[in-house]
């Protein structure tokens, strides 16, 4: 007799094909739009895309912000952060300015709207 049951193929096995039905966004055509100070290293950021995050800011200061720009770390400087071409930075000539990819996170979730800040860690 002859065995004519086929086997599923494995997951994640090259004839296998999975796919996702959440929408991913392009990174690399983000842009911030709008930012707002809320508190310590905390900005909630707009992007391009429609969403806006909660960033904390401090992660990425304390590995990167060296020498003359330790000046961004007093809060009343780090408030007077500039929305301009697409990203955020500290200081009328861009002292201190991070790629949106560094700090955009890509997600399922819809963007908050004006009246609330969704908060994503």
């Amino acid at each position: 007799m002859e065995n004519n049951i086929q086997h599923p193929k494995a997951i994640g096995s090259p004839e296998s094909k999975v796919r996702s039905h959440s929408k991913k966004i392009n990174e690399e055509n983000i842009t911030v739009v709008a930012a707002r100070y809320l508190n310590d290293f905390s900005v909630a950021v707009s992007f391009s895309c429609g969403r806006t995050q909660l960033v904390n800011f401090l992660p990425l200061f304390e590995k990167y912000v060296k020498g003359d720009n330790l000046k961004y770390f007093a809060p009343e400087r780090f408030k007077k952060f500039i929305v301009k071409n697409g990203n955020i930075h500290w200081g009328n000539n861009a002292d201190v300015i991070f790629p949106v990819s560094a700090f955009f996170k890509d997600s399922a979730i819809p963007a908050a709207t004006s009246e609330e800040i969704l908060y994503i860690t």
